[in-house]
């Protein structure tokens, strides 16, 4: 007991600093984000656009607002570093030093200790700590990008083809080993004052000497921190069922259980937002351990209240009885039975039939799908066939475009059993049964094919039955412009600016862009919003449950029953769901 007391130390007497450090770093953060997105806002606009996305973002490349939102975009990575990383690093070195930290005065100092990263090593250090930290999931990074990512659509692609997997897991594993060798880099340079390349050289140094201690501190630091959210979990898993067992009124089991819910919820809120300080805290720690020669042991502070966590507790009562008396009157207005989003089956019938088939599209009408989401590419004799692949090669054993092959030619081709389907034929399996999503596909995707798949479905009077897609906007701004009849969806997994102001009637995000935020926002402007691919078991669960209109899915299957699971929830569980996505979502 003496030992986890007194391993705990450090950490226990950091809290009201680390506290008051977060809340500051993170106002700090959100208000500098919020000025640049107001003014990138503004160049964006200079430009004649609305939104930087990853179908229309060459313009900052082509105008000189472009590049000053480039200098932005980087002076801001910079400010982040010294806004939310150097501040803790100095302020973890204060505080095991046993001094009483000055939480203002170590931001001071980690401003002015920028000055020291405005070198070719100093731009690679920050790329790293706020863009590549993140996506690797290892060391330390900024808050606000702590969620960055690579989109699914991309991992899919690559943990599915070797000739992509095996260099992807050669360049994580060696920037993962640098991140590992050039721990340190930060603490040497703002606790000691090194050159940036004198600290490199340190930490290097000291993990080589080091290395079974430092891999040991740092896989059991992250099993026991682990260890206590999944205790946590446990003990409400546990509290609830014990609950159950207890015969109670609906409405005091309601307010019982969102009563222990909340009470076990704020504790793991704050130790997840806490993580990262703890972390560098941790590190600090190790280093100040490996530099000195003589040995080195935390100093122990004289105890004391401290009135920001007294607030913080006094809060966190108050939110627990405001959102208990909520929902104890509004329980069933905050939290309805009532699932509205549909979804679309990915290349026609996703993996309920060959894709792209006219079979595909039957099955999706068979399993309750709102749409079919298929692919269309031009032949060389000018005819529209469905296929989503550059070439036939992976569906038809044929390693040829269509734009090189005739619509005979393309005819005579089966996906695993099936015809390669034309557009008339989808569009006539599609009429009266499923909104058709057409996406106008490779590189035969221009304004022809967006005038003649428009004069197609007129020919079929269809216009209320088809939406047609893109990842070019500057295809789908010709569409709504030219054919306002027309319903148009704009495919993109990010985007930067005034999104749903684009020009579109429909949205595609990413999963991990699709916030409660950006759906409100498109709403908003009256469109609407679809979420692609969403395929796993959670996030089915997650995105049927959300605001969005419709998701995009392979596992039409699954997406029915998950639809079927949510209808079937009690007030209970819809308010379990809520309050955890509320949380933690």
């Amino acid at each position: 007991m003496k030992t986890i007391k007194k391993w705990l130390l450090p950490y226990k007497q950091a809290l009201p600093a680390l506290l008051l450090y977060q809340i500051i770093a993170t106002v700090a953060s959100a208000a500098w984000l919020a000025l640049f997105k107001w003014i990138a806002g503004l160049l964006i606009r200079g430009t004649g656009k609305v939104a930087i996305s990853s179908g229309d973002f060459l313009f900052l490349f082509k105008t000189w607002q472009g590049y000053v939102i480039i200098l932005l975009a980087i002076l801001t990575l910079f400010l982040l570093v010294a806004i939310d990383i150097n501040p803790l690093v100095i302020l973890c070195g204060r505080i095991l030093k046993g001094e009483k930290p000055n939480v203002l005065l170590c931001f001071k100092e980690g401003f002015v200790s920028l000055k020291r990263f405005f070198t070719p090593g100093g731009f690679v250090v920050v790329l790293y700590l706020s863009l590549l930290a993140p996506i690797l999931g290892f060391g330390v990074s900024i808050t606000l990008t702590q969620n960055l990512y690579i989109p699914k659509f991309i991992t899919s692609v690559i943990y599915s083809t070797p000739m992509f997997l095996i260099p992807v897991i050669i360049v994580v594993a060696l920037l993962l080993f640098l991140g590992v060798i050039y721990m340190f880099i930060l603490h040497g340079t703002l606790l000691d004052g090194m050159k940036l390349k004198d600290s490199a050289r340190n930490s290097v140094r000291l993990v080589k000497k080091n290395w079974k201690d430092f891999l040991k501190s740092i896989v059991v630091f992250l099993l026991l921190y682990a260890v206590v959210l999944g205790l946590l979990l446990g003990l409400l898993a546990l509290v609830l069922w014990i609950r159950s067992l207890i015969p109670m009124a609906e409405n005091v089991n309601l307010i019982v259980s969102l009563v222990l819910m909340l009470i076990i919820l704020f504790p793991m809120l704050y130790i997840v937002a806490l993580f990262m300080p703890n972390y560098v805290l941790k590190l600090t720690m190790l280093y100040n351990r490996y530099q000195s020669e003589d040995g080195w042991e935390y100093q122990k502070r004289e105890p004391r209240k401290s009135p920001l966590v007294i607030a913080n507790v006094v809060l966190v009562v108050l939110a627990i009885v405001g959102l208990t008396v909520v929902v104890a009157t509004m329980g069933e207005e905050l939290f309805p039975n009532e699932i509205k989003t549909g979804y679309i089956a990915h290349r026609a019938g996703g993996n309920e039939a060959p894709e792209n088939t006219v079979a595909g599209v039957d099955a999706a009408y068979k399993l309750g799908a709102s749409g079919a989401e298929i692919d269309i590419q031009r032949t060389s004799d000018g005819y529209y066939v469905v296929n989503h692949d550059a070439d036939f090669a992976r569906t038809c054993g044929v390693a040829k475009k269509p734009s090189e092959m005739t619509l005979a030619e393309v005819k005579e081709l089966k996906v695993d059993g099936e015809p390669v389907a034309t557009f008339e034929e989808m569009l006539d399996a599609s009429h009266g049964r499923v909104i058709l999503y057409v996406e106008l596909k490779g590189e035969t995707a221009d304004q022809q094919m967006a005038d003649d798949a428009v004069r197609i479905i007129k020919e079929r009077g269809m216009e209320k039955e088809t939406v047609l897609i893109s990842l070019q906007y500057d295809l789908i701004d010709y569409i709504s412009n030219t054919y306002p009849e027309m319903e148009t969806g704009y495919l993109t997994f990010v985007s930067f600016g005034d999104t749903a102001a684009l020009n579109c009637d429909y949205l595609a995000l990413e999963e991990e862009t699709s916030t409660h935020s950006m759906i409100s926002s498109i709403h908003d402007k009256g469109k609407k919003v679809f979420v692609w691919t969403v395929n796993d078991d959670e996030d089915l669960y997650k995105f049927l449950s959300s605001d969005a209109d419709e998701i995009i899915t392979d596992n039409v299957s699954g997406a029915k029953a998950t639809k079927a699971l949510l209808e079937e929830r009690s007030l209970f569980d819809r308010m379990v769901d809520d309050v955890t996505d509320l949380f933690f979502g």
